[in-house]
């Protein structure tokens, strides 16, 4: 996965956490399922995306031969 797509993917999680406490009010079991579920997934692509940055400023601050 390209570190573009983790992005998006990270801010359509967050969006979904925001739709789910919005549309979601009613029922409170889906709502908890829905919340956990994303707040999972933004946690994991959250990671994903920290430690390509860590990558890449590796890659470009790699000591000299």
């Amino acid at each position: 996965m390209t570190l573009g797509t983790a992005i998006i993917l990270f801010v359509l999680a967050v969006a979904g956490i925001v739709l789910v406490y919005k549309f979601l009010r009613k029922k409170p079991k889906l709502r908890i399922i829905c919340l956990v579920l994303l707040s999972l997934i933004a946690l994991a692509l959250a990671v994903y995306i920290g430690l390509n940055f860590i990558l890449i400023d590796a890659a470009r601050n790699k000591p000299a031969d």
